[in-house]
């Protein structure tokens, strides 16, 4: 089993292989600027990425930019005899542009779905609402974080390349 582990190991070392989030080498995200976005998901999701992205922004390299732009659906699901819904799925998508100090804009999209249960009681709706809303817009960040990571190294590869480079 050890030996496995050790061929293993050599040969991820032989192929070239560089962990996205290691600091040296050139890893990692880099900094990036969130730009404000609309509403309360908006919010949530600008102070969680502000959060997630803080290590990568104390470089003092010029930082990237990153605008945003939400769209919220809600389908009801789960509808009773009195045609009232039990349950709902809130999805956010984000739009997102991202400008590096350096390069072309990338353009891309992150979607996140998220089912809650509706209650019976007065305004219990509405919280269970914005619960839901604030549980997709912290995942969304996750997702974007992730999303970023490969989009920098993508676009650092690239650079590295003298090939991809027009002459």
């Amino acid at each position: 089993m050890r030996a496995l582990i050790v061929c293993f190991a050599l040969l991820t070392a032989a192929c070239g292989f560089s962990p996205m989030y290691s600091p040296g080498g050139g890893g990692g995200i880099g900094p990036v600027t969130v730009d404000s976005i609309e509403g309360k998901a908006g919010h949530v999701l600008r102070t969680e990425l502000t959060r997630l992205l803080a290590v990568d922004n104390n470089s003092g390299a010029t930082p990237a930019h990153l605008n945003i732009s939400l769209l919220e659906t809600i389908r009801r699901l789960g509808i009773r005899l009195d045609e009232s819904a039990t349950r709902a799925e809130l999805t956010l998508i984000a739009n997102y542009v991202l400008t590096p100090p350096n390069g072309q804009a990338v353009r891309g999209s992150v979607q996140t779905v998220v089912n809650y249960e509706i209650p019976t009681a007065a305004f219990g709706e509405i919280a269970a609402q914005d619960d839901a809303r604030e549980r997709a817009a912290e995942t969304m960040a996750q997702r974007f974080r992730h999303e970023l990571a490969l989009r920098m190294a993508h676009m650092r590869s690239q650079q590295a390349t003298p090939e991809s480079q027009p002459q």
